[in-house]
């Protein structure tokens, strides 16, 4: 049993508990229907309503962190209630044959004071519950300055480089340092097959990584996710996430080769829209440092058959 229920399962029967006294006690004082109806309802009304919020809690996960809270205060407003009562009614000097009345007042403050302290609770639990939920946000906005910071590192970096073997360098730091991932490999993909040309990747074959990049090309997502089957070193088959960053950029203005970020390991169903953002940013940096690669190889090559 979930502690929710356990929680809500105790509200519920205390609420059923209160609502039959109240209606007992009301028969007991006198047998008009009307003054039954009058004196005893209400009170049978808020032990009920002490019973749905048992139910609304064993059915909510939301505030499943502050059930003890919940519970606290409504021992405490039940406790005070109740106390209240029975003080105000014994410091009156109550005559002897009355103290029967004295219960039923005292009842009536601890119904009262259980529905009082379980709606205060509440309203804790929510104040905690949007507290909780606004560091969450600033949490992840900090997070995405640091990450957007990193990102534009990487992208001088990456605009600084010479080389394919440079970009793909840079893309797998990148990956690791903005995602925590450290298993990642640069691979590059065209027509006559796929080149390995950076990686980090020790838990998964080359063979395994070629083909995930060819599979990853035929989508037109820039970051995609996709679950399959690595091996492990010993041979083993292991259920490896990979995670897909896309680039498709022309590289020797003839036949278009991509380069594809795969990134294996313990990896989330999906990503938040921030690092998918960051992502599509590093790609966006990548891609024209490497078209500016291939330009110049191509100039390069002109340069040459143009001497020849």
């Amino acid at each position: 049993m979930e502690r929710r229920h356990l929680y809500g399962a105790t509200f519920g029967i205390v609420g059923l508990l209160l609502a039959g006294i109240q209606l007992v006690h009301a028969t007991e004082q006198t047998d008009v229907p009307v003054a039954v109806v009058v004196d005893g309802v209400p009170f049978a009304m808020l032990g009920l309503s002490l019973s749905f919020a048992g139910y609304w809690l064993a059915t909510s996960a939301e505030y499943d962190p502050d059930l003890p809270r919940i519970a606290a205060w409504a021992t405490g407003g039940t406790l005070l209630f109740g106390a209240v009562a029975a003080l105000m009614l014994f410091s009156q000097r109550v005559a002897t044959g009355t103290l029967q009345r004295v219960t039923y007042m005292t009842i009536d403050g601890v119904t009262v004071g259980a529905i009082a302290g379980t709606l205060v609770g509440l309203y804790d639990a929510r104040s905690q519950h949007d507290r909780r939920r606004l560091q969450r946000e600033r949490d992840r906005t900090e997070a995405f300055a640091r990450k957007a910071a990193d990102l534009n590192n990487y992208g001088r970096a990456l605009a600084q480089s010479s080389s394919v073997e440079e970009v793909g360098a840079f893309c797998v730091q990148a990956v690791s340092s903005l995602l925590g991932y450290d298993q990642t490999a640069y691979v590059e993909v065209g027509p006559d097959g796929e080149r390995i040309v950076s990686s980090t990747v020790a838990a998964v074959p080359d063979d395994a990584l070629r083909t995930q990049a060819r599979n990853a090309v035929q989508h037109d997502d820039v970051v995609r996710i996709h679950r399959a089957d690595g091996a492990t070193d010993s041979g083993q088959s292991a259920s490896s996430g990979l995670s897909t960053v896309t680039l498709s950029i022309g590289l020797d203005g003839t036949e278009p080769l991509t380069g594809v970020l795969v990134t294996v390991g313990e990896i989330e169903d999906s990503l938040s829209s921030e690092d998918e953002q960051l992502l599509e940013l590093l790609a966006s940096h990548a891609g024209m440092v490497l078209d500016q690669l291939s330009r110049q190889n191509d100039s390069a090559s002109g340069a040459d058959e143009s001497d020849a």
